[in-house]
């Protein structure tokens, strides 16, 4: 959701770390990221890319955070567009322009953002000043909130699709359940479809050494809490939670599919994998499915 615990002056719900992955997707080049490149994401950023730029030589797993930034956004939009999606639904989308680049490129379809109030005002602060397709809609939503996505309706056999990207990774155990069940009713409301997340289990991150440790420290300290432990020790926790909140087929996606969707090598190094969740359709839907 791009919020903190402690929220910073001016813009209570957005947190420094949006302002910052805002740049580096505007420095990576997607598309229209510019719109929410800001002096605060570049100062917040750049460092932080070049001092890991440095580390590489040293510290392979900690000096390709920055390079994973734009892999995992890559990833998303990439495994979005392969899904053909009739709704898409990004929970979270703080201020990423992947739902803007897709609905431009995709008339036919809905692309629906979801965040908390303020980083919705943030957003619509910086639209104001641009073209946004009419079949994009941003909205004000909360993913541990009640009626997520309440006012969303498609048609029986369309292929829906949800995502979260840097969210319930900051979210403790007990909030990512209610997180994941969210999702999965929404799904199943909507007569099925899947959802995307990212996990940086334990396990992973406890190879980066020392450097992973500093990490977590600032965070700790920046947050107020203590992110590593609110993690899964591993992608089997993940996938076991995620079955018990509801979804009826939860998978790691394959390297392999990784690279095929992303048209290049996956990094050497990466704390993090992609989960893919399913709710399955009712049976009308799944009869359709089969007909295609």
């Amino acid at each position: 959701m791009n919020h903190a615990k402690h929220p910073s002056a001016g813009n209570p719900r957005v947190s420094l770390t949006g302002y910052a992955t805002a740049s580096a997707w505007a420095h990576f080049g997607f598309e229209y990221a510019d719109w929410f490149d800001s002096r605060r994401g570049r100062a917040l950023f750049l460092p932080m890319h070049y001092g890991c730029r440095a580390l590489r030589p040293i510290a392979p797993a900690a000096g390709a955070f920055s390079e994973s930034l734009y892999w995992r956004h890559r990833w998303f939009s990439a495994w979005a567009e392969a899904q053909a999606p009739n709704l898409a639904i990004e929970i979270g989308a703080g201020l990423s322009t992947r739902g803007i680049a897709h609905a431009r490129k995709h008339p036919d379809m809905h692309w629906v953002d979801y965040d908390l109030a303020d980083m919705v005002a943030a957003r619509r602060a910086r639209l104001a000043k641009h073209d946004v397709p009419g079949n994009y809609t941003l909205e004000v939503g909360d993913l541990l909130g009640p009626g997520l996505g309440g006012a969303l309706r498609t048609s029986a056999d369309a292929r829906v699709i949800a995502m979260t990207e840097g969210v319930t990774d900051y979210l403790d155990h007990a909030e990512k359940r209610r997180a994941w069940r969210a999702i999965a009713e929404l799904l199943a409301r909507l007569g099925g479809g899947r959802y995307l997340l990212e996990v940086h289990p334990r396990e992973r991150i406890d190879t980066f050494g020392m450097p992973g440790r500093l990490l977590f420290d600032a965070l700790r300290r920046i947050s107020g809490r203590d992110l590593r432990e609110q993690l899964c020790a591993n992608t089997d926790e993940a996938i076991a939670m995620l079955e018990d909140c509801g979804f009826t087929r939860v998978r790691v996606l394959p390297e392999d599919e990784l690279v095929d969707a992303a048209h290049a090598p996956a990094p050497a190094h990466r704390a993090f994998v992609l989960i893919e969740a399913c709710i399955q359709p009712g049976p009308d839907v799944a009869r359709r499915e089969r007909a295609r």
